[in-house]
């Protein structure tokens, strides 16, 4: 198994925001959460092909460090001021969702 980005192009390209080693730390468990909706390996080789793939798993990444740092035994916070509500599961479950629906369709359709 392959990561289908590199903190190279998270920063140059996506322009992400998280540090080498977070960055790094998400990247596995993007990856393995792509390879659950696509149809077929890719090789390392073809992700210049793919170059969508590389975008979904920064994304994912982002998405991956913002609800990891959900805590389950709150509805809602507030401090100083700010309010914080929890999102729901499925809530989540939606907004992964629609950053997956931004994979390939050739990689995608005959799932």
């Amino acid at each position: 198994m392959i990561n289908y980005a590199d903190y190279d192009f998270y920063i140059n390209e996506y322009h992400g925001s998280l540090s080498n080693s977070l960055f790094t730390s998400l990247i596995g468990k993007a990856s393995r959460e792509i390879d659950k909706y696509i149809n077929r390996e890719i090789k390392e080789a073809e992700l210049d092909e793919f170059e969508k793939v590389k975008w979904v798993a920064c994304e994912l990444v982002d998405f991956l460090k913002v609800n990891n740092n959900i805590d389950n035994n709150y509805s809602s916070i507030s401090i100083d001021g700010v309010s914080k509500t929890k999102r729901s599961n499925s809530e989540i479950k939606v907004n992964k969702l629609n950053i997956i629906n931004g994979l390939p369709q050739e990689l995608t359709r005959c799932l």
